[in-house]
């Protein structure tokens, strides 16, 4: 009897029992290695997808960027055009002025001779 006990635990598997054995642990590192695969892609199109959106966000921000630009020089142009423009007339209005007084003068001496 004691002989069985000690023989038990050191029993041989049948070559259908022992292929059936490497089968499953063949199937088991498959799945592993699958699954492995898997995380390792999702983890490089996460980072795909970051890049791409951060690349995305930069040239966003470089268009802002020039627009904001552009736009920041044409008002300058419309403020600039319209400081001329307000000079020009302040111009104008005195020099209107100076015709008037001219014309005054021009007029005393045409009603003088006119005397």
């Amino acid at each position: 009897m004691k002989r069985k006990l000690a023989t038990a635990g050191k029993l041989r598997l049948s070559p259908n029992e022992e292929a059936m054995f490497l089968k499953e642990e063949y199937e088991r590192r498959r799945k592993l290695r699958l699954q492995q695969v898997r995380e390792q892609q999702k983890c490089i199109s996460s980072q795909i997808r970051q890049k791409v959106k951060q690349r995305r966000e930069e040239q966003l921000h470089l268009l802002e960027e020039a627009l904001k630009a552009e736009w920041q020089k044409a008002q300058d142009e419309k403020m600039k055009a319209l400081e001329e423009l307000y000079l020009s007339s302040l111009r104008a209005i005195g020099e209107g002025h100076r015709q008037a007084k001219e014309n005054v003068s021009e007029f005393n001496i045409i009603v003088s001779w006119l005397n």
